[in-house]
């Protein structure tokens, strides 16, 4: 694959910003605050597997440094929205999975846009559809996006669908990486889609979504700017698991058995095609912003299927961890730097800041 060419070298200079209700003008420098949650005591455990190990937040705040710009850290928690007032900064870089059920990814987005501050990354609409699996189903269904049949579980008794027919997997409707996803997942019958739905509804106090499984190979497409481009897939590699290892992605894979992939994988250009184009789509329906990830399966027939979106994919810097964003990226010859740099970049030009 030929390597894209990405400038390593920024410069920070004649700025000219409009924020908040108080124009600064032509600036040498902005302040750039990053809002995220810190995972608690740098231990990765499912519950809160989603937040960022404080070094992934410390490696971003280098890398806008580095660029010439002040930098502010603001947790994403109940006192937030005092701190972004006290702070007042010029924009923010997001990646604040926020606190508690529902919405919560549209915390941060939704203080923002209170605030008159801008920021990367996909606002608060599209950060609470994307992380409510049912609701982006229906809008994807409704663009003709293809996606899995799905049926919505949420005491755990209610009627199977005649559409629906086995194996389906059972996953949570509100929760992304891979949290309450288990070899369990997949089921085979109605006995034991049951008792995976009640236990999602009684353990995440959540209602479960079923969906078709599709058989075949995973995909992770990461996809960055505005209108975006697709970046080199990332495939899940299941040869090396044991033969009672689920082959699918799921938090076992990535966090017991250490996940392995591939960047670029071998991949056919029509299939390609099909993957860019129902993933761009995706992206344009479902009105993210500058960056997203998307998982798909593909058939036996080559044909694919988007079966999860994270407007806000994760960032880990570390080749050896699970952030398939990066690891696209990687693959291009990008380093750290530049894929903070892209990513803010992205967002200034949709500001219409000169940067």
């Amino acid at each position: 694959m030929t390597k894209r060419s990405f400038s390593s070298t920024t410069r920070a200079r004649n700025i000219p910003i409009t924020t908040h209700d108080n124009p600064i003008g032509t600036r040498d420098f902005m302040k750039i605050a990053i809002t995220f949650n810190a995972l608690p005591q740098g231990k990765r455990v499912e519950e809160v597997a989603e937040y960022d190990d404080i070094s992934t937040i410390e490696a971003i705040e280098r890398e806008i440094k580095a660029l010439g710009h002040k930098t502010a850290l603001i947790e994403a928690e109940a006192d937030a929205m005092r701190k972004l007032m006290r702070e007042r900064p010029d924009f923010v870089f997001n990646v604040a999975e926020g606190v508690g059920r529902g919405a919560r990814e549209s915390q941060i987005p939704m203080m923002l846009d209170m605030l008159g501050i801008p920021y990367t990354g996909s606002d608060a609409l599209t950060l609470g559809i994307t992380l409510d699996k049912q609701r982006t189903q229906e809008i994807l269904s409704y663009h003709r996006v293809p996606t899995p049949r799905f049926q919505i579980f949420r005491t755990g008794e209610e009627k199977l669908a005649r559409r629906m027919r086995f194996p389906l997997f059972v996953k949570p409707i509100g929760e992304g990486s891979s949290i309450g996803i288990s070899k369990n997942s997949l089921v085979k019958n109605e006995k034991e889609l049951r008792k995976v739905a009640c236990g999602i509804i009684s353990k995440h106090g959540q209602a479960a979504i079923a969906e078709k499984f599709i058989e075949g190979r995973e995909f992770t497409v990461p996809l960055l700017g505005n209108p975006p481009k697709v970046l080199p897939l990332v495939e899940i590699d299941f040869s090396h698991l044991p033969t009672d290892a689920p082959r699918f992605d799921c938090y076992d894979v990535k966090w017991v058995y250490e996940d392995r992939t591939i960047c670029p994988p071998e991949i056919d250009k029509r299939t390609l095609r099909r993957i860019e184009k129902i993933t761009r789509k995706a992206f344009e329906v479902l009105g993210c912003r500058d960056i997203c990830r998307m998982d798909v399966r593909v058939d036996d027939n080559g044909m694919p299927y988007i079966i999860d979106v994270n407007a806000l994919p994760g960032l880990i810097p570390e080749p050896e961890e699970h952030s398939r964003f990066p690891a696209s990226c990687y693959s291009l010859g990008m380093n750290y730097g530049d894929i903070i740099r892209e990513i803010l970049h992205c967002a200034f030009r949709r500001h219409g800041i000169d940067a």
